[in-house]
């Protein structure tokens, strides 16, 4: 979802980056730099509610991926079923994989042009913890 709101863009970033590249790179690696611009930066609204979501969007796939592997571990070994279990799986990971990877190529190329695009869900959490600086 586009959201026309207007947060701070011109104001200075604690890396030195204009606030568009840095809201950008924060999610480049994900987690990893969402972290990083998440701690260097104390000021920028924008670039840390970005910093957030991404920090946020990567955990989600990570738990996601962890739990939906557990459960069809667990469906792989009942006889009967193993196999549409595991044409399931064939299915369902590439698939989960595509989804997140449009919602972060979406985020990262609309938070580097100055448009900010909020993920359902994860962006009122972002909104929050970006605020906060708790978790």
């Amino acid at each position: 979802m586009d959201d026309s709101r207007n947060l701070p863009q011109q104001q200075a970033t604690g890396s030195g980056l204009t606030p568009n590249t840095a809201s950008g790179l924060a999610y480049i690696l994900g987690l990893i730099t969402g972290v990083v611009f998440l701690v260097i930066e104390p000021r920028n609204e924008r670039v840390r509610f970005h910093a957030m979501q991404s920090i946020i969007l990567s955990v989600a796939y990570i738990v996601i991926e962890i739990a939906l592997t557990i459960l069809f571990g667990i469906f792989a070994i009942i006889p009967g079923i193993r196999v549409v279990f595991a044409f399931l799986g064939l299915i369902v990971f590439p698939l989960l994989g595509l989804v997140f990877f449009i919602a972060w190529l979406v985020t990262m190329i609309k938070a580097f042009t100055g448009s900010d695009f909020r993920l359902p869900i994860i962006a009122e959490y972002a909104d929050k913890y970006s605020k906060t600086g708790t978790l």
